[in-house]
C-alpha cells in the first residue's frame, strides 16, 4: 500500500478543517478524570509467610480503619436505581460524565484534540511518499498507525461535537425544569470531579483501575453521592456513631414545625419510627462486624510477622 505525501497532507487538511478553535493558548489543562496513576506492584512472598494471608491481614486492617464510624440516613427518595453498583463501571461512566458533562471537561477534551491535531499534522508531513519502488514493510507500517490514529481521533472528534452541542442545548434551554435539572448535574458532576482527584487511583498494565478494598469503598460513596443528587434524594434524619463515644443526630427542621411544613404529622411520626428502627438495625450490624473482626485479628495473632 502506498501513500503520497500531497495525499497525506490533503486528508490532513480536510481533517483539520474540523478542528475547533481554542479559546485558550495556554497548555492544556489536564481534565478532572485524567489522573495521576501509580502501578500496583505484586506483593512477594516473605520467608514462611504466605501472599495471600498477608494481604487478608492489609484488607482487614482497612476495614477496621473504616468502620471507626456509623452513619445512618432516612431519606425520601423520588426514584430507587435498579441498576447495581459495579466499581469499574462506575468509573468509567463518572470519567466521562466529568469530561463531557461539565464546562471545564468539555473545554479539557477541546484542547486535547487541538494538541492531537497538531501532532498528526506533522505526522502527515513526514510520512514515506509515493515512489515507483513499493513501500518497505517498515515504512508500511508507519502509514497504517498513522491511518489508525487519524481514525480515532476523527472518532473523538464526533463524540466532543456531540456532547458540546447537547451540553449547550441544555444550558441555553427554556425551559426552567430542565435548565435547573442541567444546574444539578453539572454541580454534581463538578463536585465529583474535586473529590476523584483527592484519590490515588491504581492501574493495571492494561491501564485498567485497580479496583481493591478500599477503591471499592471509595467509589460507592461517591455512587452513592451520584444517586442521591441525580434523583432528588432528600434526607429527613441523620444519626452519626463513632467509637470514641460521640453521637451526632440531625433532623430537618420541617420535622418540627407542623404549621410551616408541608409533612403530614403522621408522616412525621412515620419518620422518626423508621429511622429509629434504622439505627437500631445498623447499630447491631455494626457491633457484629466489629466483634468480627476483633475475633479474626485475635485469630491471626499466632501468624503474625517476626
Amino acid at each position: 500500500m502506498q501513500v503520497d505525501r500531497a495525499t497525506s497532507n490533503k486528508r490532513i487538511a480536510e481533517d483539520t478543517t474540523n478542528q475547533i478553535t481554542s479559546r485558550r493558548e495556554q497548555p492544556a489543562k489536564q481534565s478532572a478524570s485524567d489522573l495521576v496513576v501509580v502501578p500496583k506492584t505484586a506483593a512477594k512472598d516473605s520467608e514462611g509467610q504466605s501472599t495471600s494471608l498477608n494481604n487478608f491481614r492489609e484488607t482487614l486492617k482497612d476495614v477496621l480503619e473504616e468502620i471507626t464510624s456509623l452513619e445512618v440516613n432516612t431519606m425520601i427518595v423520588g426514584n430507587i436505581p435498579m441498576k447495581k453498583f459495579d466499581a469499574k463501571e462506575f468509573y468509567q461512566d463518572l470519567s466521562n460524565n466529568i469530561k463531557y458533562r461539565t464546562e471545564e471537561g468539555l473545554q479539557n477534551v477541546k484542547e486535547s484534540l487541538l494538541e492531537r491535531s497538531t501532532q498528526l499534522k506533522q505526522k502527515g508531513f513526514s510520512l514515506p511518499q509515493q515512489t515507483s519502488t513499493p513501500l518497505l514493510p517498515k515504512e508500511a507500517a508507519v502509514i497504517e498507525q498513522y491511518r489508525a490514529e487519524l481514525t480515532r481521533y476523527n472518532q473523538d472528534l464526533e463524540v466532543y461535537k456531540e456532547a458540546e452541542f447537547i451540553f449547550n442545548e441544555r444550558k441555553n434551554s427554556l425551559d426552567p425544569q430542565e435548565k435547573a435539572k442541567f444546574i444539578v448535574e453539572e454541580s454534581c458532576y463538578i463536585e465529583l470531579s474535586r473529590q476523584l482527584m483527592k484519590l490515588d487511583i491504581k492501574t493495571d498494565a492494561d491501564g485498567d483501575v485497580i479496583v481493591d478494598a478500599p477503591m471499592i469503598r471509595y467509589f460507592r460513596k461517591l455512587w452513592e453521592f451520584e444517586q442521591s443528587v441525580l434523583n432528588g434524594d432528600r434526607i429527613y434524619a441523620q444519626t452519626k456513631f463513632h467509637l470514641d463515644g460521640d453521637l451526632t443526630n440531625r433532623f430537618i427542621e420541617d420535622l418540627f414545625t407542623p404549621s410551616k411544613s408541608k409533612i403530614d404529622p403522621k408522616m412525621t411520626q412515620l419518620i422518626f419510627d423508621l429511622h429509629r428502627q434504622g439505627v437500631e438495625n445498623a447499630q447491631k450490624q455494626w457491633s457484629g462486624l466489629i466483634e468480627t473482626c476483633v475475633n479474626l485479628v485475635k485469630s491471626l495473632m499466632p501468624f503474625r510477622s517476626k
